[in-house]
């Protein structure tokens, strides 16, 4: 049925598309000419009835965004915010924002803010904790995420204010924020048996500590047979680039498997390319679904397997050795040499 004039309508785009029905609206341009926007796309004629009709009650009752502001990216979010707020900063603050605009919010910038992920926005957080930034860059980046939602939610172009969910890691704590339980390992392992997807290369985490940015940089070169196996890399520190790891035999098939998959990193997708960390953390979310543990981000990996070796017995230093922390505070590092032999025999202390 034709609707109204100055309803909006529904429009089967050509091609082979994911989502051909476009659901378009009228406004006018800043000539006061009328002119189409397009709303949204969606795959079912259904799905863009009841959007177009959404967006019309929203309409009616004045709180519908122009059809523009919806389709706007975070780049254009954050300068809006911006040409509003920094004439109320000190320049302190500007120089804050700006940092953590250009150093790391900034990669998404063509993403529109609609379309954006709590893990996408979790993944900066996580990766400046890996990164080893200071207490105040990361407060700074989550500060600027919140900022940039509230502009969003007070005119309609997000329905969603995911900064609200965040884990903000804090910096320098005496305990592990969280950790896996052996229980929940377990459960890992029974997944990585039966198949289910990346639940292996959650185990391999739990077994060798890396983090989720050094483990997707392993490549086939890192892995090195003699000794009963062991994968070298590392990431962040003088301390930490490089470290050995011997691999445990919980975790010994999966790496095999994984490196017969002859991508150039050790863990790639089916074409043999590697994964980014934004990438893995989808696969993550869904693993942590399994075993009902959705609060759980890949740096818990990192804080199991400290958390377990402790609990096993090992020595502190050693552990700081096997997680690539530092150890020049350790009087006992300066006379005392990691060999491969006593890194193997505190990694075989893991159950």
């Amino acid at each position: 049925m034709k609707r109204a004039n100055g309803t909006g309508s529904i429009v089967k785009l050509s091609g082979n598309r994911r989502k051909p029905y476009a659901v378009r609206v009228s406004e006018r341009d800043r000539y006061g000419r009328v002119v189409q926007k397009t709303l949204s796309y969606h795959e079912k004629a259904a799905q863009a009835q009841e959007a177009l009709e959404l967006y019309q009650q929203a309409k009616a009752r004045g709180t519908a965004p122009a059809a523009g502001m919806l389709g706007m990216t975070v780049g254009e979010v954050f300068e809006c915010w911006k040409a509003r707020e920094y004439r109320k900063l000190n320049p302190a603050s500007i120089a804050s924002h700006n940092a953590a605009w250009n150093k790391r919010v900034s990669r998404f910038a063509g993403r529109k803010m609609r379309s954006m992920t709590l893990d996408e926005w979790q993944s900066i957080l996580d990766e400046d904790e890996d990164a080893g930034l200071s207490q105040s860059s990361i407060h700074n980046d989550a500060i600027l995420i919140k900022a940039l939602y509230a502009y969003s939610m007070e005119r309609d172009i997000v329905g969603k204010d995911y900064s609200r969910y965040l884990d903000i890691p804090t910096v320098g704590a005496k305990r592990p924020r969280s950790a896996l339980t052996e229980e929940q390992v377990k459960q890992l392992a029974a997944l990585a048996a039966d198949g289910f997807p990346w639940a292996d290369t959650a185990l391999i985490l739990c077994y060798t500590g890396f983090r989720i940015s050094e483990l997707l940089n392993l490549e086939q070169g890192s892995y090195h047979e003699e000794a009963g196996g062991y994968l070298q890399g590392g990431l962040k520190t003088k301390a930490g680039k490089g470290r050995i790891v011997p691999i445990h035999r919980e975790i010994r098939p999966y790496v095999e498997a994984w490196m017969a998959k002859g991508g150039r990193t050790i863990i790639c997708n089916e074409k043999g390319e590697g994964i980014s960390s934004v990438q893995y953390r989808e696969h993550f979310s869904r693993l942590m679904e399994e075993i009902s543990m959705l609060q759980a981000t890949p740096h818990w990996c990192r804080h199991t397997f400290a958390t377990h070796l402790y609990t096993a017995g090992a020595d502190s230093l050693t552990v700081k050795w096997l997680l690539g922390h530092s150890t020049s505070a350790d009087i006992t590092a300066h006379y005392t040499h990691a060999t491969l032999e006593h890194l193997r025999a505190t990694i075989d202390l893991l159950p």
